[in-house]
């Protein structure tokens, strides 16, 4: 005996509701991929013929009319790394403080809030902040590590973010399993908390150092030049004029003295490769670090 059960009038609605979200996610998913699909192939298209063994490993000549910017490449990631030096354990210790131990109330709304806002300030006004503080305050010379702290200070507010939140979200009973069974609030917060919101702290991390590496503004501020033979000693380098990928398209597209348009692009789809670097490696790290925690 076989019975069929007609859908009830709730049933169409929620599948209704269902069939909206999904076709409405999807478009917005199209929406959103398709400029970004367009703005890579035009690049691609544009500059492909640039890359070549020269342009990615040989050093600049004629002010960077011919060779290659070798230089700029490795300064840039230089760069990126002392940014991720300065701000992600001051970022992530803020963030454990906030999300563990401050006391809740109004005082610690209006900080989170702030530092929300914080990461939606445009980056010029941090380039500001830096050029008045490091070069007026502490009175710096200019150099790549005064660069890279600028950058810092823009990341900052991303990376206490993205920690606070991937804190906030691990199970209260977690961290109230770890206390019961007398481990101290420090050890609970670094062998147990952590751990668990490692792979969503990892993720604001490199998509903040990603952010950094397509910044123009705060470098432009605090004095980077264009493409220079510099010595690539880390110790060196360090205490030289920044000079960074972002600065050198944006030089190269503004200083109209011929400079060869496939060389342009060239410096484009090298800056893309690397941002879109630290954005497929945020996803494969999460992937892979939640992937072994199910272990």
């Amino acid at each position: 005996m076989s019975s069929t059960f007609a859908p009830t009038p709730q049933m169409k609605r929620k599948r209704f509701v269902q069939g909206v979200v999904l076709g409405s996610t999807a478009l917005a998913t199209v929406v959103i991929s398709l400029p970004i699909v367009i703005v890579i192939v035009y690049v691609v298209s544009h500059g492909g013929s640039a890359i070549t063994p020269e342009f990615l490993f040989d050093g600049p000549a004629r002010a960077g009319r011919e060779g290659g910017f070798w230089p700029v490449i490795v300064l840039t990631l230089y760069a990126l790394v002392l940014t991720a030096i300065f701000a992600v354990p001051t970022g992530v210790a803020c963030a454990i403080y906030l999300a563990e131990y401050a006391r809740a109330g109004l005082l610690l709304r209006i900080v989170n809030l702030t530092i929300v806002n914080l990461a939606g300030v445009p980056s010029i006004v941090y380039g500001l902040f830096g050029a008045a503080f490091f070069f007026d305050v502490v009175h710096a010379e200019k150099s790549l590590w005064v660069a890279s702290a600028t950058l810092a200070t823009q990341a900052l507010a991303i990376v206490i973010t993205s920690a606070r939140e991937a804190l906030i979200a691990v199970p209260p009973g977690i961290r109230e399993g770890s206390l019961a069974l007398g481990v101290s609030k420090l050890r609970t917060t670094v062998f147990v908390t952590l751990p668990q919101a490692f792979p969503g702290i990892v993720t604001g991390v490199l998509l903040a150092i990603s952010r950094a590496a397509g910044e123009t503004a705060p470098i432009l501020v605090v004095g980077a030049i264009l493409a220079t033979n510099v010595d690539l000693n880390p110790v060196n380098a360090l205490q030289g004029r920044a000079q960074m990928l972002s600065f050198e398209l944006y030089g190269r597209v503004t200083e109209g003295l011929g400079f060869d348009e496939s060389r342009k692009w060239g410096i484009a789809l090298v800056l893309l490769a690397v941002v879109l670097v630290f954005n497929v490696s945020a996803l494969v790290l999460r992937y892979r670090i939640q992937a072994a925690s199910r272990r």
